[in-house]
């Protein structure tokens, strides 16, 4: 216990830290032009971290006026002279504290880890080519989360080839670091992570209509494919989002967001199993059963943001066939989700995250307090009765979960995050007779520090 205790006052430390350098001006190597970037807004991420809230990447920006290496609030920036070509070296890091009050096995899991550690290394290649590299350290393991190039001179077809987010799930394409609860819904467990594909992605209309299509090598719900290894299962995706009043005159509805994501593929061999927000599973096929055939998602979904409101909600359906002992059948499993938030200090809310007003500073009250969001999720998750008993045992695994959480945020500054979130999980069984699962109760907090 002291040990984590000593971690933790350290990332305490770092956040305080973070707090007094978003009060400075970035440092950098030209001293000639500090002085005129200093009034300037410093320059944006060559690739925005996921996908912008159109889902569309924001084109790459050159540096600014500053020097060739430069060290600023979005991260260290090394360039050459015209800025066609630089690179941009930052990350993040997520320290999470998971204390149960009840778990699904009525065991003692309390646990304190490093969710993420992800340097990332971003960039452009002559204004023609975007790339990324982002390794992840967290949870003791080490794994290439997104390696990939983007070829972006056509506006409206970008090729990008490598490994990366499968265009289909909502709640997936957002940032890890831009999420309001600590975990994604119930609805995320039916989406596909990052896998190593081929996509082309675009935007019309000043960006009211975007798509992305691709061909991937994967189909797990809610897996992340390993980048060194081929899985057995391939599948092509394809995602349209439209913001019909984004570049309108109605303030209300400009961020009023509606698209529809899916894939159809073959899987087959093991299938993962499906977890709950503190990453307990408490649905998983027998041994013996594996996927054999067509897996198919479909999920509708929407967002709408208004000043400091926000709301999201998305459903997704996910059939696939599945095999045990030379029985075979298509399984339809299906969840959804709605979450809502508001920002207690007024600042405004969106998709790609929020921007503190005022940064941290305690000598000054709460007149710079950071920024305070409250947030409420409903999720559900229902898996299909055909598959208990022949594909499942019905006294061990849920054919359903209900979640409910409320968290609250506070954002110090650019930097520095802290999260609480409480989430309250029960099940339901297929069978009447089998004893149900322990609902899950588990207050879980975040240090999240990025630059």
């Amino acid at each position: 216990m002291n040990s984590k205790v000593m971690i933790f006052a350290t990332l305490v430390l770092a956040a305080l830290a973070g707090e007094a350098f978003s009060q400075t001006p970035a440092i950098v190597t030209d001293e000639a032009s500090q002085a005129s970037s200093a009034s300037a807004v410093p320059a944006q991420r060559a690739i925005s971290d996921e996908n912008s809230p159109s889902m569309v990447e924001a084109a790459s920006t050159s540096p600014g006026p500053a020097g060739p290496i430069s060290f600023r609030r979005d991260g260290l920036w090394v360039s050459t002279a015209d800025g066609s070509t630089h690179l941009q070296v930052h990350g993040y890091a997520q320290a999470d504290d998971r204390m149960f009050l009840n778990n699904i096995h009525g065991q003692d899991l309390d646990t304190f880890l490093f969710r993420r550690i992800r340097p990332l290394f971003e960039g452009t290649l002559f204004n023609a080519i975007d790339f990324r590299f982002m390794p992840d350290f967290g949870q003791s393991t080490y794994q290439v989360q997104e390696a990939f190039v983007e070829l972006k001179s056509v506006k409206f077809a970008k090729l990008r080839v490598g490994k990366f987010k499968e265009p289909i799930g909502l709640e997936v394409l957002r940032s890890d670091r831009d999420l309001t609860f600590t975990e994604r819904s119930l609805a995320s467990d039916l989406v596909p992570l990052r896998y190593i594909g081929a996509q082309l992605s675009g935007s019309f209309f000043s960006n009211s209509i975007s798509y992305a299509a691709g061909f991937f090598n994967g189909s797990s719900d809610g897996s992340n494919g390993a980048f060194s290894q081929w899985s057995h299962g391939h599948e092509a995706a394809a995602r349209v989002f439209l913001q019909p009043f984004a570049e309108t005159g109605i303030n209300a509805l400009r961020e009023l967001g509606l698209g529809v994501g899916g894939s159809a593929g073959t899987q087959s061999g093991s299938i993962a199993g499906l977890k709950t927000m503190a990453q307990t599973t408490f649905f998983k096929y027998s041994s013996t059963a594996v996927a054999d055939g067509q897996h198919n998602r479909l999920s509708p979904q929407a967002y709408y943001y208004w000043g400091p409101l926000g709301l999201l909600g998305e459903y997704v359906v996910s059939s696939q066939e599945v095999l045990n002992k030379g029985l075979t059948s298509r399984l339809r499993n299906d969840a959804w989700q709605v979450a809502g938030s508001f920002m207690l200090t007024g600042e405004k809310n969106g998709y790609s995250g929020v921007k503190p007003r005022n940064a941290t500073e305690h000598a000054r009250g709460f007149r710079r307090l950071g920024a305070l969001e409250v947030a409420l999720r409903y999720s559900q998750l229902r898996i299909d009765g055909a598959a208990f008993p022949r594909f499942a045992n019905p006294a061990t695994a849920a054919q359903g979960a209900n979640e409910r959480a409320i968290g609250i945020n506070w954002y110090l500054n650019r930097y520095v995050k802290l999260e609480t979130d409480y989430e309250y999980t029960s099940f339901r069984m297929a069978s009447t007779t089998a004893s149900p699962l322990h609902s899950e109760n588990v207050l879980m907090n975040r240090i999240q520090l990025a630059f």
